[in-house]
């Protein structure tokens, strides 16, 4: 494993757990705020459904960061090849 894939590892365990003790702890203080179970139901549902669109919008993130990457390494390859079929002819 190389240096650069080695902190892409922490960081995305690092966000991922900030966000999902945020939601946690979101989810306790609304829980126990005093307000009526149906409001508290409702900005429960609200927060939920952020969440689920933020964690959408990571992984089409993360999805076109990958094919990103994966044509930049198809692209070296070749490189890689027309350069060595090159040398093989000479």
């Amino acid at each position: 494993m190389d240096d650069h894939t080695r902190n892409y590892a922490p960081y995305s365990a690092l966000t991922f757990s900030f966000l999902a003790g945020g939601l946690a702890g979101a989810t306790v203080a609304l829980l126990l705020a005093p307000q009526s179970g149906k409001v508290t139901r409702e900005i429960l549902r609200r927060k939920l459904d952020d969440a689920a669109d933020s964690a959408r919008d990571l992984k089409d993130r993360a999805v076109r960061r990958g094919q990103d990457v994966r044509e930049e390494a198809t692209f070296r390859v070749e490189g890689a090849a027309s350069a060595l079929a090159g040398k093989a002819r000479a």
